[in-house]
């Protein structure tokens, strides 16, 4: 049984299988932000010639997300060997003060909603440096 809140939907049932018909018909496409770290990493996998593009390193991940979603004891190997990556990490740690700090000039992500549908908007600050708007379904 699962214990979880029932989480409210935004969309009619006529809405909803509308929307997953068009998903399944034609893909879904979208965009995302990415931190510092993630859109670095990236970006050396790109010049590296890992992946030819977002795209296909997005679709590539998804791929490894379901696949990690099929095998919940891999899921749960992954998660142990980086908390003992983390664990065994050398670097000295931060105090949550320090990482405050350090965070209290990055933009701020807020959510809201607009016509039944969730978005996030970055504060007038943020620019995508790496330009990676181009995200879409495969």
């Amino acid at each position: 049984m699962n214990d979880a809140p029932a989480v409210e939907h935004p969309f009619t049932p006529e809405e909803d299988a509308r929307i997953s018909a068009h998903v399944r018909a034609r893909g879904l496409t979208f965009e995302v932000f990415l931190p510092e770290g993630l859109a670095d990493w990236l970006w050396q996998k790109l010049e590296a010639g890992v992946y030819k593009d977002p795209k296909e390193a997005a679709f590539i991940a998804f791929q490894d997300l379901m696949e990690l979603d099929r095998h919940p004891a891999v899921r749960a190997q992954l998660f142990k060997a980086m908390v003992n990556a983390a664990a065994d990490d050398p670097r000295p740690g931060i105090t949550i003060e320090e990482w405050r700090e350090a965070r209290r000039h990055t933009p701020r992500v807020r959510q809201h909603r607009t016509a039944g549908a969730t978005n996030l908007v970055a504060n007038q600050s943020f620019q995508n440096p790496l330009n990676l708007s181009g995200l879409s379904s495969v």
